[in-house]
Formats: structure tokens, C-alpha cells, sequence
């Protein structure tokens, strides 16, 4: 079927035309742009989720390695106040290792910002092997214990060792 168009009604069809063209941009400038333009801002808010949330998944893992390398659950338990005070912890490694305390006295200590350092003087009998399980025992505690010198030397008249530590045990604030 074939319309033809003659003078009269060829102005009534651009019209019609015009009239379609005129309410399709209407209908896309307050309608589909703004839609459009939702999208892509949507589709930019769910990449950079996804990019923190793979971040995250990253940092998760990672945490879990330090955890077990602290031979902690997790490194929440590791951020804990500790629950004894720095000689409670002391006198603890001390025995875990079998060493015998022969003296433990505090030489001061110095608040910093967030953490107080308590700094003690120890000295212990043992063997070389129960000195070694001590510093290991500091070394991977719960607490942060440095030790700032170390001296050990042989007993007169036994075989055992005598050691002598200064140690800086670091607390958050308002735990010692």
C-alpha cells in the first residue's frame, strides 16, 4: 500500500513529524538523561565499592598471617590491653622459661602519648637453654618487651648462669 502525498497534506505530515521529533527530545531530556546519567553514576559508585571491598578482602588476609605469625585468633586480641600488670608478666615468662628469680626491681619508667614504659632490672638463675626460652618467651608475648641489655655469666660454684636483664615493658596508658 503506497500513501501519497499531495500539496494539501505534505504540511499536515512535517508537522506530524516534527510534532513526534519534538516529544522524543522532550521525552529524553527530562526522562532518559537523567535516568541515564543515574547509571553511570551508580555504575561508578559500585566499581570504587567493589575496589574497597577487594582492599579490604586484601587487608583481612593479610591480618589473619600476622595473627597466626603472633599466634593470635585474630589481630583484635593482639590489640587488647593486656590483662596482668608488667611484673605479673615478667615473673610469668620467668617461670614459663624455668628460671629462677633471685631479684626484679623497677628503675622508672616514661609516659608517652598513648603508651607508658615501665623499665625493670632482673636477675634469674638457670641454664643457657631456660635464658634462651626467656627471650623467646618476650620475644613472641603479648606485650611489647624490649630488651635493653643483657648480661649473663657462670655461677661460681654451680653450673648454672646468672642473668641480668634491663627490660622496657610498653602499656597503653592506664594499664601497668
Amino acid at each position: 500500500m503506497r500513501i501519497r502525498l499531495d500539496d494539501n497534506k505534505l504540511p499536515a505530515a512535517l508537522a506530524a513529524a516534527g510534532l513526534l521529533l519534538a516529544i522524543g527530545l522532550v521525552v529524553e531530556i527530562f526522562f532518559a538523561r537523567p535516568r541515564l546519567q543515574e547509571i553511570r553514576a551508580l555504575a561508578g559508585e559500585c566499581a570504587g565499592l567493589q575496589a574497597q571491598l577487594q582492599d579490604q578482602l586484601r587487608l583481612e588476609g593479610r591480618s589473619s598471617q600476622f595473627a597466626v605469625h603472633f599466634g593470635m585468633p585474630d589481630l583484635g586480641t593482639l590489640a587488647q590491653p593486656p590483662r596482668s600488670d608488667a611484673v605479673a608478666y615478667l615473673g610469668l615468662a620467668l617461670d614459663r622459661a624455668g628460671l629462677r628469680r633471685e631479684d626484679m626491681t623497677s628503675s622508672g619508667g616514661e609516659d608517652f602519648s598513648h603508651l607508658r614504659r615501665s623499665d625493670f632490672v632482673v636477675s634469674a638463675h638457670g641454664d643457657f637453654a631456660q635464658f634462651q626460652t626467656f627471650v623467646r618467651e618476650l620475644e613472641s608475648g603479648q606485650r611489647l618487651a624490649v630488651i635493653d641489655a643483657l648480661s649473663i655469666r657462670p655461677l661460681l660454684e654451680s653450673s648454672r648462669l646468672e642473668g641480668r636483664f634491663n627490660i622496657s615493658v610498653y602499656d597503653p596508658k592506664g594499664v601497668q
